[in-house]
């Protein structure tokens, strides 16, 4: 059984990571594509029919070898694509939230039953009584988080002038993910309010013994991430490229590598939420270790395990 509560440090956090999926990809992964594939399908289906035409738009070469003005073709479609658009982005924010509480929910079933598979439907019962604090996150997020976030990227952004603001830029990525990503646990874990999650995300993040670890852990499964990422779409992406230059005088051949371009694009969006979850079980375990300082949850189960073999 995997040890959730548990003392951790830089090097731990990230071999724990590894350790988790490992032993449990398969069915980790496998419920999550039976609760989420269908909206990531579907919205990869708005995605593919906006890149796909906006790609043709660019690339057309009807205008005697120049591409058509992207800005014409969202003047011409502009009710069509918007109303696409908004749809796609709804759901993408809905879908990311899901993503979101679905680790979360898989480790709380961890801790509360003892095992370590699980069926869809039990993740399922556990995210449905997640989902009015989720809708209320969303909102708080929008409203607060959001708007926390992007002042403190434009005053970044200004301190670059003394150079401080570079650091400080890189330090906000990684501050940013693991300070959301803790408020939200110690929201459907704990059950706090919105503040209170923030304030003890903030009291947990900024502890001297935690942020380095935290922020370093955070960092490096983020960058790991996007170079799998990276490695897995950019040769396909390379290649539909060239295609698209040297058949840039064929009109049938340029409308299929457009349609593929779009298609990959569309990949790469799938594998951004699955790739996701690696990143929130990584602040999980991040989780679970700052609650064994704080309270030393499995110290004192093992005290009560002696306790109980002793009698």
């Amino acid at each position: 059984m995997f040890q959730l509560y548990q003392k951790r440090t830089f090097s731990s956090y990230m071999s724990d990571t590894i350790a988790f999926f490992r032993g449990y990809w398969k069915n980790f992964f496998g419920n999550y594509i039976v609760i989420a594939g269908g909206m990531i399908f579907v919205l990869c289906i708005f995605f593919f029919f906006i890149f796909r035409d906006m790609f043709s738009a660019m690339f057309s070469t009807e205008n005697q070898g120049i591409g058509y003005d992207i800005g014409y073709y969202f003047s011409d479609n502009s009710g069509l694509f918007f109303a696409l658009l908004a749809v796609a982005i709804i759901l993408g924010l809905f879908l990311t939230i899901i993503s979101m509480a679905y680790p979360i929910a898989y480790m709380q079933l961890m801790e509360n039953t003892g095992k370590d598979k699980f069926t869809a439907s039990e993740i399922f019962e556990q995210l449905k009584r997640y989902l009015p604090k989720l809708i209320k996150f969303a909102l708080f997020s929008i409203g607060v988080m959001f708007p926390l976030i992007t002042l403190a990227v434009v005053i970044s952004a200004v301190l670059i002038i003394i150079v401080i603001g570079i650091f400080l830029l890189l330090l906000l990525i990684p501050v940013s993910m693991a300070l959301y990503s803790q408020m939200l646990f110690f929201y459907l874990h704990d059950d706090l309010g919105l503040f209170e999650s923030l304030r003890t995300a903030l009291r947990m993040l900024f502890s001297k013994k935690n942020f380095w670890p935290i922020i370093g852990s955070t960092a490096a499964t983020y960058f790991i991430i996007s170079i799998i990422e990276s490695a897995i779409s950019m040769i396909p992406y390379l290649v539909i490229m060239i295609g698209i230059v040297l058949s840039a005088n064929d009109e049938t051949k340029g409308s299929n590598l457009t349609i593929l371009m779009a298609g990959l694009y569309i990949v790469s969006i799938a594998l951004s939420y699955i790739f996701y979850n690696v990143l929130m079980i990584n602040q999980g375990l991040i989780f679970y270790s700052s609650k064994e300082q704080a309270e030393h949850t499995q110290a004192f189960s093992e005290i009560d395990l002696i306790g109980q073999n002793a009698e």
